[in-house]
């Protein structure tokens, strides 16, 4: 039985990623969330698969919800195999409230701490369990606008968020080989959620699968580099 821990479970990627784990069979998922009394989608998956799905309240923004979540999941597994971190949140408003000239330092931090402080975090405080695991793996679910080398435009918070979020990754593989723990950065895809949009490229669904394969396929070489969900590898 591998043991998985997810952020941002109760819709789009997260949920999908719980949900096929949940049809894989041979993973008991930890499926958190800001707001679980409010996750309906994920509560009946939860019901529906007794013994497969734990859902935990976990605000990746406060650390007291963190340690309580991790807590949890110490009280009912011996080890964290898996650790994804999935929650995120794109900048409000139109393509232009985006751009330069409507800029405010607080919308660009509240990106940055959300898409990658927080992941940076949640990691830190499941080391302990992670490195009790046979093979533990990290996998950071980034985005294609957090590579330095894709020059095009877009919203500078979220991508200054994900660039972010790609560097802690790289200092994490670097700082976790020693004790074992493969940690990877991936791009999900333009996916079909609330967040992409219903005019993305793929569905969370095909997402999904594309990185339960990535991630079941992970060796130690693997350390430190960043995938797209279809196993091709990206530039940083």
């Amino acid at each position: 039985m591998q043991n998985y821990l997810i952020t941002g479970a109760n819709r789009g990627i997260g949920l999908e990623l719980t949900r096929q784990l949940v049809t894989q069979g041979g993973a008991l998922v930890f499926a958190t969330c800001r707001a679980p009394e409010r996750a309906d989608n994920l509560n009946e998956l939860a019901r529906d698969n007794p013994g497969k799905v734990t859902v935990l309240q976990l605000d990746v923004n406060d650390e007291s919800s963190i340690a309580a979540a991790v807590q949890a999941v110490s009280a009912a597994a011996a080890s964290l195999d898996v650790l994804i971190n999935n929650a995120g949140i794109f900048p409000k408003g139109d393509h232009a409230s985006r751009g330069l000239g409507n800029l405010t330092s607080e919308a660009l931090s509240e990106l940055i701490t959300t898409n990658a402080v927080s992941p940076l975090i949640v990691t830190q405080a499941c080391r302990d369990l992670l490195q009790l695991a046979e093979n533990p793996r990290v996998v950071m679910i980034s985005s294609g606008l957090g590579s330095v080398q894709a020059t095009r435009g877009g919203p500078y918070a979220y991508r200054m968020s994900k660039a972010a979020m790609n560097m802690a990754a790289r200092v994490l593989a670097f700082d976790g080989a020693m004790a074992g723990i493969t940690t990877i950065t991936t791009h999900p895809g333009w996916v079909q959620t609330d967040m992409g949009g219903a005019g993305a490229d793929i569905t969370a669904t095909d997402s999904a699968a594309g990185l339960l394969a990535l991630i079941s396929g992970l060796k130690s070489a693997d350390n430190g580099r960043f995938f797209r969900y279809d196993g091709a590898e990206l530039d940083w």
